[in-house]
């Protein structure tokens, strides 16, 4: 989703900010496991010789196999999910057209489940206060849509690794930003989890970036963070303006 973006609304440093989904806006693990979970046992009920198949390496492995055959499915995250369903099944004794149709309605439940997700604290109200102030965007390299969660109208564009064919750290995701905002990178802070796809994803375009550690995680160790780190939404919009 991309629309007309508004000329900037300050003459602060950071013109744009750019967000994360997952374990940035909410914490993701509940939410997927829940989601894989109602996904797989409909699969089992409806085909019974699944069970030792899914919840398994085997269906582990079938990821990496698929990747491996054809590596830009890393970057079509829903598409990947709906193959490995349907070869795992296929694989199992079920035939093609069954496979798929049954590997489609298992990833609808999935997808379902998947957009009912909890915010962190204050996550809310602090993108609508940012909004008056900055063009706000996001990049994700998951299958989440801000249209499904109602929250579409707290951003100016979205951007996914499916619609740019590169996932983060990547540069594509963040080059497309720079292209949509009409901003240089430095005049863009990045907002992330992840140490290594947003935070060094994000530094090595030249954007600015915030660790945003809602889930009070360790940096990597070894490793020093070279960048503000949040753990409380309610201290995000100081800290951008500190730039």
């Amino acid at each position: 989703m991309t629309k007309a973006i508004l000329m900037p609304k300050n003459n602060m440093t950071i013109k744009a900010v750019t967000f994360d989904l997952d374990d940035t806006l909410w914490p993701l693990y509940d939410v997927i496991m829940n989601s894989h979970k109602l996904s797989n046992d409909w699969l089992i009920e409806k085909h019974p010789q699944m069970e030792g198949i899914l919840f398994s390496a085997k269906e582990r492995e079938m990821w990496q196999t698929l990747i491996k055959t054809e590596p830009s499915l890393a970057n079509r995250l829903s598409e990947l999910r709906k193959k490995v369903i349907e070869t795992l099944l296929m694989e199992n004794g079920v035939e093609s057209s069954t496979a798929l149709k049954d590997s489609e309605e298992a990833f609808k439940i999935f997808l379902d489940e998947r957009h009912k997700v909890t915010y962190f604290d204050h996550v809310l109200e602090v993108l609508k206060k940012l909004k008056e102030t900055y063009q706000l965007g996001v990049l994700t390299n998951g299958n989440a849509s801000i249209k499904t969660l109602g929250i579409d109208h707290l951003f100016d564009f979205y951007l996914n690794a499916e619609m740019v064919n590169d996932s983060k750290p990547g540069a594509k995701m963040f080059e497309e930003a720079m292209s949509i905002t009409k901003l240089k990178a430095n005049e863009i802070c990045h907002v992330g989890d992840h140490p290594v796809n947003d935070i060094e994803g994000a530094l090595n375009v030249g954007f600015k970036a915030i660790w945003l550690n809602a889930l009070e995680n360790s940096w990597p160790v070894g490793q020093e963070c070279h960048v503000p780190e949040v753990r409380n939404w309610k201290d995000l919009e100081s800290t951008i303006a500190a730039f």
